[in-house]
């Protein structure tokens, strides 16, 4: 992009210096195996590598061998060609960790995600995205999300940690009104270019520990979420979790706050067990949806599908399989993290969600 600014359509969606080196992809999954063909379409010359001798990208990978000024390795990673590259983009589930990120980093090489790559891409092309993060409720919260524009007529499709890699889309030629897309920590982490139109922050409880040295270092590659904020910006945000309004705190942009606790732009009546927009002053439907137009068809849509109007009826769904003397059954969700489990014995705490991608 121009100046290497978020969002500048008018510039180069490769930067000047990748087309006088090579740039390395780590990891052949879907997500690298659409870097690859992404970059080697704009003419850069690619080393993607996997450290697996069957990467996930399968029967695709074949065809990356063909094309001019790609080379891939399966089952190792050339780590001196790594630590030579001009950047290095790195596919969702190599770990941050890793052996080829590590030398990259400590040559100075700077690493992005394959979201901030098919990002810079698609935005270029005039596409317009709404991301999703949190430590819990990403994934339900971005199908959702792709399946209420969807009913409102819109273009749209759900992108990133689900369904289809944003490299692949801008591969593809797919041209969307708008996207979905689910993100990860470690994603925003790499992901310097990341300027979505609208983002949800779900929760945020202490997770990936593993990786992290301190749930400070967790929360602050959460707030990359907000690092290229404008005033033009919609945050959705979660009124009843004081971590996430303080991650938010001083963002650029509007503010949309939902809440299962009291009124709010979203929240749920438990007097009358209803999903209800709009609180003492209703901003979604007032200004939300003059500025985002379809919108007020999708809550339509979806309110005469639950059989109401301006309201849902429908209770949380709590499975419940049969019991034992020795086990009882609190909850109808997968719960991927302790803050999930404790969540899920309170039933419509909408804080345990499934997820089979990194938070």
């Amino acid at each position: 992009m121009r100046g290497d600014r978020p969002r500048d359509a008018e510039g180069a969606m490769i930067p000047e210096p990748w087309r006088h080196g090579v740039v390395a992809v780590v990891g052949l999954g879907k997500s690298g195996v659409a870097a690859t063909e992404l970059l080697a379409r704009a003419g850069v010359r690619v080393y993607a590598s996997d450290a697996s001798d069957h990467p996930y990208g399968g029967d695709a990978l074949a065809s990356l061998g063909t094309l001019a000024g790609v080379s891939v390795d399966v089952g190792r990673h050339d780590l001196a060609r790594i630590r030579a590259a001009a950047a290095v983009i790195v596919s969702p589930g190599v770990p941050p960790e890793a052996a080829p990120l590590v030398a990259a980093r400590a040559a100075g090489v700077p690493v992005l995600s394959e979201v901030d790559l098919g990002f810079r891409a698609l935005a270029a092309a005039g596409m317009r995205s709404i991301a999703i993060t949190g430590t819990n409720g990403k994934t339900t919260t971005t199908a959702l999300v792709a399946h209420l524009l969807r009913a409102a007529g819109l273009e749209a499709e759900a992108a990133g940690n689900i369904g289809r890699p944003l490299a692949d889309i801008a591969v593809r030629g797919d041209h969307y009104a708008w996207l979905a897309i689910e993100v990860s920590s470690f994603q925003l982490h790499d992901s310097p270019h990341f300027a979505p139109d609208i983002g949800i922050l779900t929760n945020l409880a202490p997770d990936h520990l593993d990786r992290y040295p301190a749930v400070e270092a967790y929360y602050a590659d959460k707030r990359q979420l907000f690092r290229n904020a404008r005033d033009a910006n919609v945050w959705v945000l979660n009124g009843d979790d004081p971590a996430v309004l303080e991650l938010a705190a001083g963002a650029k942009g509007r503010r949309l706050l939902f809440s299962l606790a009291r009124p709010a732009d979203g929240w749920y009546d438990r007097a009358e067990r209803r999903l209800r927009l709009g609180g003492a002053s209703p901003a979604l439907l007032a200004r939300g949806c003059a500025r985002f137009g379809p919108c007020r068809t999708a809550w339509s849509r979806s309110a005469r599908w639950a059989g109401s109007s301006g309201s849902t009826t429908r209770r949380p769904r709590i499975s419940r399989p049969p019991s034992s003397p020795w086990r009882r059954w609190i909850g109808g969700s997968c719960c991927c993290s302790a803050a999930a489990t404790r969540a899920s014995r309170t039933p419509g705490s909408g804080r345990c969600s499934r997820s089979g991608a990194a938070s």
